[in-house]
């Protein structure tokens, strides 16, 4: 429950969340912040200080470090507190119950409280704040209390502490009640019932905790919404001062869920509707210890903040305070090698951090076996992991890990190869390889990772041999002709383009509607220029980032094409019985299912037996 500490004996402590109105309450003062426009609600950027009239309903609020987001407002910074002042409003009449009501929640990890002072009374600290990750809409609570002042009393809401007190607020309200008149009904619920991603074919419940005050009737409890439901469909008058709800969210197929909790009767002037957010991917895993995550598959769930198993080949370390091209180390080697924490991938090859899992090696046992300073032959195994699945370093990350097997697990399956012959000419409905020599190794373009709608082309050492090569077929790219030059394709089918002033690839399942025309020519030296037409840039490998990008100027090395000699194929694969199971792989050698249907579009590998054939869905 939350508290209130108050140096006030008449401030009241109360807790409502969402409440209904009162026909005698009169509102004196509402604020929804619905003039902030800002695209993220999670990160507001738009800072308020120089004046508040364009970003509020009414006239004379005003702040310091204050931030506009998308129909809410944030207040303070990493090391600076926050400030909110209301304008004058009238408190003064003796007789009657002024009452003020907010939504708050506070920034990830920071303080869980924040202070509301009338004038120059006494402030009151309001606790117990949210401060999970985002997204902060499902960590918002509402609070209530019962405040008195003068004609023109104003009231501030401020940070507790100066450093790490951020906090977000959003539907202040300030009424007033008669004397001699009753409150309504009223019912205190999440603002929110957000469920983050899970996977196709399985369920999580989430606990939804009521109160009702002044209630005059049993509450109705209705969900709406494909995939969500809950048991409970009427909360009895008498159980509903405090009262625990379970919404279960149980997705058969991939995509973005919404629907809504509705509570209702009771006496309630209107029902409370309480939006509900879920997303469902197809996942290898199932987060056990049986069936443990894969890689892709947090990539894909985008740190849920759950406990789960998951699986990978530890690949290296990170040095320093955040993770970059740089402070990536893959090996085992170097001065500084981190005990702390450890990268982990689905490739034991990977040199992409982007496509990497950071786990975080508490003190104690699991660091004691697993660091790579004390343990350089982990290198390369197969590790099995249990912690919280949270960010790290800012990206997918482990936590807490409190089990492990190390060198457990099965083998990765056969990843599909491709030869390819160095190119002079464009063959439309080709799939060609980038390749790049930095004077020292030869380096083939890797595709944007199948979970990210942008990026650079990051790259995996290769050898070239009589002007051949043969790489995965992950790394192939297909450019077909059309009007006004080429497209290209990358092995899940997306194409390439670019779009606003990035120097970075896009990419897309469906045909973009501009900044994916390319115009491909290849020297007598055989190296190819590549241009976005629209965007008049061209494909470079930048040696200070290790990358391919798309620059305006020369930045980089031109890469060579190289064409698809001839059919790919899967090593260590012979003929089988056709009525032998099947088996889904993605081009990165992944197992998604025993059937294409729910998988979302590109390419995969269907074997079935010994026979192993590549689909486009």
């Amino acid at each position: 429950m939350t508290s209130f500490t108050s140096l006030k004996s008449w401030m009241l402590l109360a807790l409502l969340f969402v409440a209904g109105q009162a026909a005698a309450q009169q509102v004196i003062l509402s604020e929804d912040f619905s003039k902030c426009t800002s695209k993220d609600p999670d990160n507001p950027g738009t800072k308020m200080d120089d004046g508040m009239d364009p970003y509020t309903l009414t006239t004379g609020w005003s702040c310091v470090n204050g931030y506009a987001g998308e129909g809410n407002a944030k207040f303070g910074a990493s090391k600076k507190g926050g400030i909110l002042v209301t304008p004058s409003i009238d408190l003064s009449d003796a007789s009657a119950t002024y009452t003020l009501k907010f939504k708050a929640c506070a920034w990830s990890k920071d303080a869980t409280s924040l202070k509301v002072q009338v004038d120059e009374q006494e402030a009151v600290e309001i606790t117990d704040l949210e401060n999970g990750p985002a997204p902060y809409a499902a960590n918002m609570k509402e609070f209530s209390l019962e405040i008195k002042g003068t004609a023109t009393s104003k009231i501030t809401f401020s940070s507790s502490v100066e450093s790490k007190g951020r906090f977000f607020l959003d539907d202040i309200e300030v009424t007033k009640l008669a004397a001699g008149e009753t409150p309504d009904a009223s019912v205190s619920a999440p603002g929110a019932v957000a469920f983050g991603t899970i996977g196709v074919g399985t369920e999580l419940a989430q606990k939804v905790a009521i109160s009702g005050s002044n209630l005059t009737g049993d509450l109705t409890i209705a969900v709406e919404g494909k995939a969500f439901s809950c048991a409970t469909t009427t909360i009895s008058k008498d159980d509903a001062a405090n009262a625990e709800l379970e919404v279960l969210f149980a997705p058969v197929s991939s995509g973005d869920y919404t629907g809504t909790l509705i509570i209702s009767g009771g006496g309630l002037k209107e029902s409370v509707a309480i939006p509900i957010t879920g997303r469902a991917v197809q996942l290898t895993g199932k987060g056990t210890k049986e069936v443990p995550y894969t890689i892709s598959d947090a990539l894909l769930l985008e740190n849920p903040n759950r406990e789960a198993w998951v699986k990978g080949y530890i690949v290296g370390y990170v040095i320093g305070q955040s993770i970059n091209e740089k402070s990536a180390i893959f090996g085992a080697d170097g001065e500084d090698v981190s005990v702390s924490n450890m990268l982990i991938a689905g490739d034991v090859n990977e040199k992409d951090y982007t496509q990497c899992v950071v786990v975080q090696l508490p003190q104690g046992d699991v660091r004691t076996a697993l660091n790579l300073k004390d343990n350089p032959e982990n290198l390369g195994k197969q590790v099995n992991l249990l912690g919280i699945m949270e960010a790290y370093f800012g990206v997918c990350g482990v936590k807490n890990v409190s089990d492990y097997v190390l060198g457990d697990g099965e083998s990765p399956e056969p990843v599909p190869m491709v030869s390819f012959a160095k190119a002079t000419t464009i063959t439309s409905g080709k799939r060609y390889a980038l390749v790049v020599s930095d004077g020292e190794k030869y380096h083939v373009a890797q595709n944007i990772a199948e979970s990210s709608s942008h990026g650079y082309l990051y790259v995996g050492d290769i050898t070239v041999s009589n002007d051949e090569i043969s790489t995965e077929e992950s790394n192939s790219f297909t450019i077909t002709a059309v009007d006004g030059g080429y497209t290209i394709q990358d092995s899940y089918g997306r194409y390439l383009y670019m779009t606003g002033t990035f120097n970075s690839f896009n990419v897309s399942s469906e045909q973009p509607e501009s900044g994916y025309i390319w115009n491909i020519n290849i020297a007598a030296d055989g190296l190819a220029t590549i241009t976005n037409v629209e965007m008049n840039k061209w494909v470079q490998y930048s040696t200070q980032y290790t990358s391919f990008g798309v620059y305006p100027d020369e930045q980089g090395l031109l890469p060579s094409l190289y064409m698809e000699k001839g059919s790919s194929s899967v090593t260590g694969v012979g003929a089988d019985a056709s009525n032998a199971p099947v088996e889904v792989y993605t081009l990165g050698g992944v197992k998604v299912g025993s059937s294409l249907n729910g998988l979302q579009k590109g390419i995969y590998i269907v074997k079935q037996g010994g026979t192993v054939k590549k689909v486009m869905k």
